[in-house]
């Protein structure tokens, strides 16, 4: 097993009080069996492999989790995990250990494989969608979107309000294709953690480009109000190209619209960008 930490969480635990986090992120580490050409974890990756996104993380020992445990610093721990052989174990064997809520964020493979980790304990288990087009799921992530839905449905109905996805904005998809994504996890009650596609180099798509900042604040505002109840699906207007037009975002930008989505307590500084910006996800308190 090969346990990670991320920066920012061991500078926390060693003393910096300027940087707010209130949920500590761990990865589960190893080669893994997919090949997400985004990701810098796949098969075929040749980044480092203490990348995740463009975060850094540091190989830890276990006793990092009695120091989570005791510091009283973080009301959840992130467990995000690499889908090498025998991850199920290791994450079995780990998940018991903490004492604050968990989080897993997990490529799970089926519906017993979900309850198991919640009978072990776990509060909530993100299961990444990331691309939002079918077509472009086949090819950038593999496997079906279709069973990806079908399981996160599946999960939903049997822990209500317990599940997590995330969405990639920047992979080639629409803002239709977002958008809609999100009326059918708002109406499964899936919470959604937006991100900016970040190019990594060693990946297949290193070279590809990031969203505009004003194409993502249109799809971070739809979001949220998709998820306070206040916008209609025949009020989101689109382009011939699946592009939103209106309502215009600027009139809708809010802080709480801007900022970092995902569980209670998750902020993940500058996971999609450098601390010297444009922040896609404002991560402040």
């Amino acid at each position: 097993m090969t346990l990670r930490a991320s920066v920012g969480t061991l500078q926390v635990l060693n003393g910096r009080v300027d940087l707010w986090m209130k949920t500590a992120y761990l990865l589960l580490d190893g080669r893994c069996v997919f090949d997400c050409l985004y990701c810098s974890h796949a098969r075929s990756s040749r980044a480092p492999m203490h990348l995740l996104s463009r975060v850094v993380w540091k190989e830890v020992t276990g006793d990092i989790i009695e120091r989570i445990n005791g510091s009283r610093l973080f009301e959840r721990v992130c467990l995000q995990v690499v889908s090498y052989p025998g991850y199920e174990k290791d994450l079995e064997d780990l998940i018991p250990r903490f004492t604050v809520p968990v989080s897993v964020s997990v490529r799970a493979r089926n519906l017993e494989e979900v309850k198991r980790y919640f009978e072990l304990g776990v509060e909530r288990i993100g299961i990444a969608v990331d691309v939002a087009n079918p077509d472009l799921f086949r090819e950038i992530r593999g496997g079906k979107f279709e069973s990806f839905l079908q399981l996160l449905e599946d999960a939903s109905k049997s822990f209500p309000r317990r599940l997590t996805t995330h969405i990639i904005v920047g992979l080639g998809e629409t803002d239709k294709d977002v958008v809609e994504l999100v009326w059918w996890l708002k109406e499964r009650e899936i919470t959604v953690a937006l991100f900016a596609f970040t190019p990594v180099k060693g990946t297949p798509f290193e070279r590809h480009p990031r969203p505009p900042l004003e194409r993502y604040r249109r799809v971070q505002v739809i979001t949220h109000l998709i998820e306070q109840g206040s916008l209609k699906r025949e009020e989101v207007v689109y382009d011939e190209f699946g592009n939103i037009l209106e309502p215009d975002w600027r009139d809708f930008l809010m802080e709480e619209a801007i900022r970092t989505r995902g569980c209670p307590a998750c902020n993940r500084p500058f996971y999609n960008e450098s601390p010297k910006g444009p922040l896609y996800n404002v991560h402040g308190r």
